[in-house]
């Protein structure tokens, strides 16, 4: 096996008296497809905020390619990308401008960054609309906007927290098709969802939540077998 791209021990997040991740471990291939599973309040996003770095552990620790995200935030931000539940875009810019700013914020030269950002609204498919404001785009458009700013900052591993929250079938279609797709080209990806069918379609592992724990960590074929 090669190293994994992360990896988190004994990640743990109390408030108070309260427990809310409780001691989870986890190990991430590079070019996996990770599902993050369980029902609204099972830990699933703090997971994910003590991952990036955005909140910190009360307890264990995590490396991403060997960095840890409080102290080296920097670094981590250039290997992961992430597209909270409710993203931010400036509704005024248009898909490209957005995009612009975001590569200028990034330190990406500007005419790469030009090249970058059609390539990169290519493969989301929102090269037909990339002069139009984001105030008009459906959650859906957004949602591809969120992955080609992941796209154009090339990063290795993306971590998308309910992606297809809120979006009609076709759309979500669309969305696990091109996570499929970003996969197939090497990316990364850790997902979180609370419906069954959305990470069983374009995972190869998933990690069951319960009330803050991990109560498994397998393939799609093991979570069934165990499901009966």
């Amino acid at each position: 096996m090669s190293t994994p791209i992360l990896e988190a021990k004994g990640l743990t997040k109390r408030y108070g008296n309260a427990v809310a991740v409780a001691g989870v471990d986890l190990s991430v291939q590079p070019g996996e497809v990770i599902g993050l599973l369980g029902p609204n309040g099972a830990g699933k996003t703090t997971t994910i905020l003590m991952l990036l770095g955005l909140t910190e552990a009360s307890d264990g620790s995590v490396r991403i390619e060997g960095k840890d995200p409080l102290r080296d935030p920097l670094a981590v931000k250039q290997t992961v990308g992430y597209l909270p539940d409710a993203i931010g875009f400036y509704d005024g810019l248009t898909a490209r401008e957005n995009l612009a700013y975001s590569a200028r914020l990034s330190g990406i030269p500007v005419l790469e960054a030009r090249e970058r950002i059609e390539n990169a609204l290519k493969r989301v498919r929102l090269d037909a609309v990339a002069d139009r404001r984001v105030s008009t785009f459906s959650r859906g458009m957004r949602q591809r906007l969120g992955i080609a700013e992941i796209v154009m900052r090339d990063c290795k591993m993306a971590i998308l927290d309910e992606p297809t929250s809120g979006l009609d079938p076709q759309s979500t279609q669309e969305l696990l098709e091109l996570i499929q797709e970003l996969s197939g080209n090497g990316m990364t990806i850790m997902l979180s969802s609370h419906m069954l069918d959305v990470v069983q379609s374009v995972c190869d592992r998933i990690v069951l939540f319960n009330k803050g724990k991990v109560g498994f960590f397998g393939t799609v074929e093991e979570l069934a077998g165990k499901l009966g």
